[in-house]
């Protein structure tokens, strides 16, 4: 298993942890609010499991302003609320550095190889034997011309 399969699973599983310790529907979390904020988990925990991670952060950041709005409007107790957010900040980390993982590295600069050097020699040889036909057509047409 590679680091960005790894660091996926890791993801999709922190998410299932948070599914079942932050959104389960104890009283100090509103019904309505554990349905919605679960919805959001799977979405994400999906999303992670299928390494898109651009779309699973953006569903992390949506759950994280749901946890923050169910806190302010008292739908999720203030306990519950920091647990959650805890979760989503580690989760979100753990995402980011699959992402980093997962982009695609600069290619090396190419070096000068054997076949680059052939090449560069024979354009300057074509380019000096240009320049040398060149001044003996100078020299034939000087030779031709006579001075009277």
């Amino acid at each position: 298993m590679n680091r960005i399969q790894h660091a996926a699973r890791i993801g999709a599983a922190g998410l299932a942890l948070m599914l079942f310790t932050s959104c389960g529907g104890a009283p100090e979390l509103d019904a309505g609010t554990a349905a919605g904020l679960q919805a959001r988990v799977a979405s994400a925990k999906q999303l992670t499991a299928q390494q898109d991670f651009p779309a699973a952060l953006a569903e992390l950041q949506q759950l994280s302003q749901d946890v923050a709005a169910a806190g302010e409007k008292g739908l999720m107790s203030a306990e519950r609320k920091a647990r959650a957010e805890a979760a989503i900040s580690k989760i979100r980390a753990e995402l980011e550095a699959a992402q980093r993982a997962a982009e695609p590295q600069p290619a090396p600069s190419a070096e000068p190889t054997a076949d680059n050097d052939q090449e560069d020699d024979a354009q300057k040889e074509a380019e000096k034997q240009q320049e040398d036909a060149k001044k003996e057509a100078e020299k034939g047409k000087g030779k031709g011309q006579g001075n009277g």
